[in-house]
C-alpha cells in the first residue's frame, strides 16, 4: 500500500498521517461550527432588521394618514377664513352703501367740505340740504401724483346717494368750473369702495384693458364686467373671477 510504501520509506508514519487526518477533520468541524453559527447570526439579524421595516412602514402608514387628514382640515379652516374674509369684506362694503367719493377737486385754505359738497351737486341740477349729509370729510390716504386728496360723502338716504351718483351719470363734462373754480379739472363721482373692493376694481381695470373688455362699472358695490353690447354681463367677486 502507498502510505505503508511511505512509511517504509521514512517520510511519514500512518500515525503521523492519521493525525494529520484527524486535525483536518477537526479544523473543517470547527469551521462549520463556525459558519453555522454565523449564518444563525445572520438569520438573527434579518428577521430583526424584517421586524424595524415592518414597524416603520406602520408608523410611515400612519404619519401619512396624519399628513392626509391636516391636509383636509387645513382645506376647511381656509374654506372658513375665506368665508369669514369676504362676510367681513362684504359688511365693510354695506357700511359704505350710503357713501360716495368725489374726486379732483383741489384743496383750499378754510375750505368748507359741505358746501363743495353742495356746489358739485348744485352743478349737477340737484339741491343738497343739510340734512341729506350724514359725514362728509376729505380723505386722509395718500393720493398718487399730483391729485388732490377726495372727498367722501356718507348720505342719509341711499336714495339720495343714488340720485347724486345718477346726475353725474348724466351730466359727463363735469369740472372744476361748474363749482366756480378758475382752471378747468374733470371732477368725478364714484361710489365709495371698501379697500379690498378698490384693489379688485383696479385689476378689473387692467383685465378690462389687456382683453379689450368695452365696459367696466360698479354698481351697489359691486364690480360689473361686459364685453360688448350684447355680451353676458360678468360680476367679479374676488380675483378668480377674472381668470
Amino acid at each position: 500500500m502507498r502510505l505503508e510504501s511511505a512509511a517504509d520509506e521514512g517520510k511519514l508514519s500512518l500515525e503521523d498521517i492519521m493525525r494529520v487526518v484527524t486535525d483536518i477533520r477537526d479544523s473543517q468541524a470547527k469551521y462549520e461550527k463556525s459558519f453555522n453559527k454565523a449564518c444563525e447570526s445572520m438569520d438573527s439579524q434579518l428577521i430583526e432588521n424584517t421586524k424595524a421595516l415592518k414597524a416603520q412602514q406602520e408608523q410611515n402608514e400612519k404619519l401619512n394618514q396624519l399628513i392626509e387628514s391636516i391636509t383636509s382640515e387645513n382645506k376647511e379652516l381656509k374654506k372658513k377664513v375665506r368665508a369669514l374674509e369676504d362676510r367681513l369684506e362684504n359688511i365693510e362694503q354695506y357700511s359704505r352703501s350710503n357713501c360716495v367719493e368725489i374726486q379732483g377737486i383741489p384743496v383750499t385754505s378754510n375750505e368748507d367740505v359741505l358746501t363743495i359738497v353742495k356746489d358739485v351737486g348744485k352743478a349737477l341740477d340737484l339741491t343738497v340740504s343739510d340734512t341729506m349729509v350724514d359725514a362728509c370729510h376729505r380723505l386722509g390716504a395718500k393720493q398718487s401724483g399730483n391729485n388732490p386728496p377726495g372727498i367722501i360723502v356718507k348720505f342719509v338716504r341711499r336714495l339720495d346717494k343714488e340720485e347724486f351718483l345718477q346726475r353725474r351719470r348724466v351730466k359727463r363734462t363735469l369740472s372744476t368750473r361748474h363749482i366756480g373754480a378758475t382752471d378747468d379739472r374733470p371732477i368725478y363721482v364714484n361710489e365709495s369702495l371698501s379697500p379690498a373692493r378698490r384693489a379688485l376694481y383696479a385689476l378689473a381695470r387692467k383685465y378690462q384693458r389687456e382683453k379689450n373688455f368695452k365696459f367696466l362699472w360698479v354698481r351697489n358695490g359691486k364690480i360689473f364686467l361686459r364685453k360688448e353690447e350684447k355680451a353676458p354681463v360678468r360680476v367679479i367677486t374676488r380675483e378668480e373671477d377674472l381668470d
